[in-house]
């Protein structure tokens, strides 16, 4: 509930919003989403720890006719639906620049050695200005043993 401030658009009213949070939260926690937001209250992982979890939040999203999800809040977040073996695709942009030492794209993933990596099968490569947008999916799945070598796209000139 920290995470979505009063003044945050997505309490504007443009669309329905659902804030999940812990299930012991305490109610005044909440409070500044009252009539904003619905608040669905869920287990945390593993019955502790900080963040919820992520079966119990998609099963509460199935049950509302939710089918797809949309994760872009960070590495903490990738990396519990990654843990929990939750992710069917992937969609990264790869800029030609180099930064040095930055964030880590995953957060407590369970990926401790590199026999523990998620892998994946690249499905599509398409270039977007200087980027490269890469979509892959995880390599076990259906998709990916059928899926077909991917070729570059390379935007059209006007």
């Amino acid at each position: 509930a920290r995470a979505v401030h009063p003044g945050a658009r997505v309490l504007d009213g443009a669309a329905p919003t659902l804030v999940a949070v812990a299930d012991d939260l305490p109610d005044a926690a909440t409070a500044h989403l009252d009539g904003r937001a619905e608040v669905l209250r869920l287990p945390r992982a593993g019955g502790h720890g900080r963040g919820l979890g992520v079966t119990a939040l998609l099963t509460a999203l199935h049950g509302r006719g939710v089918r797809s999800v949309l994760l872009e809040g960070g590495a903490t977040l990738a990396g519990a639906f990654v843990a929990a073996r939750a992710v069917d695709r992937v969609t990264a942009y790869l800029a030609p620049a180099l930064l040095g030492a930055g964030p880590a794209a995953l957060t407590d993933a369970g990926i401790a050695t590199i026999a523990d990596a998620l892998r994946l099968t690249v499905t599509a490569v398409e270039r977007t200005g200087p980027d490269l947008r890469i979509d892959a999916v995880p390599a076990a799945s259906a998709s990916a043993a059928s899926a077909p070598a991917p070729a570059v796209h390379e935007p059209k000139e006007s």
